[in-house]
């Protein structure tokens, strides 16, 4: 054990010294990470974060569906299947995948949600080529897509009356804090001990915890008191999840 010891000291100063007297290792290093585009970065970690979701749902059995608001290009929705899929020897429960989105971007931004980069150009894609999509590698998935914005398709309408009973994994990514707090006060009468809640763009509108996303939930755990969150873990750029703890009636 002590020469093992002396062994990973030695290892380790040796490579210290080596790249102390070798500045093109650094700069090397430093090149190759500094050109992978960011969001491809975050979306690696957000990929993680479903995984991870999934994962620790499924070593719990806990039924339920998965919840997407924000579906935008698909990408993570997609995800979600794939990594269900290879999952499913861990439980057997049966789990539809519901996303909800306009398509066309967000519409009319309200004031309190200003923000230089969440225009409404930004996330306006092509509905039925995205969807076609999620179709063709959702084979053998549940899937339910609910086009609209959010004031429109799911506002004053329960869960219950599209089928939906139980959530296991919630994926909020609206970006601004009006559509997310539609979206929690939708999936609210769903939560269950266990389920896992992510939301993208978590530290967005310079940290502030009273806009966007984090906004949306300070106001709904206010008005929500009788369920105690765990923070489970961060992710990417800014994202945060959260795992139900205890919910009572």
């Amino acid at each position: 054990m002590i020469c093992c010891s002396l062994h990973f000291e030695c290892t380790r100063m040796d490579l210290i010294s080596f790249l102390k007297n070798n500045l093109f290792m650094q700069n090397l290093a430093a090149r190759m990470i500094s050109a992978v585009p960011c969001v491809v970065e975050h979306n690696i970690e957000k990929y993680k974060a479903i995984k991870k979701a999934m994962y620790l749902t499924a070593l719990e059995q806990l039924p339920g569906d998965y919840l997407e608001f924000g579906v935008f290009t698909g990408s993570s929705f997609v995800f979600a299947m794939h990594i269900h899929r290879k999952l499913q020897y861990l439980s057997k429960h049966p789990t539809k995948f519901y996303g909800f989105d306009s398509f066309e971007g967000f519409g009319e931004v309200q004031e309190v949600d200003t923000h230089p980069f969440y225009t409404n150009d930004t996330f306006r894609v092509d509905a039925n080529k995205v969807i076609s999509n999620i179709k063709k590698q959702g084979r053998g998935c549940q899937i339910e897509l609910v086009k609209g914005y959010f004031d429109e398709s799911i506002k004053g309408r329960s869960a219950s009356s599209m089928g939906i009973e139980k959530s296991r994994v919630i994926f909020i990514d609206c970006d601004l804090k009006a559509p997310s707090a539609v979206a929690l006060e939708f999936i609210k009468p769903t939560l269950q001990q266990g389920t896992i809640l992510i939301m993208d763009d978590f530290y967005s509108y310079k940290g502030d915890p009273s806009l966007g996303v984090c906004g949306a939930f300070e106001d709904f755990n206010r008005s929500f008191t009788n369920v105690e969150w765990r923070r489970i873990f961060d992710y990417g750029y800014g994202g945060a999840a959260f795992i139900l703890a205890r919910a009572e009636p």
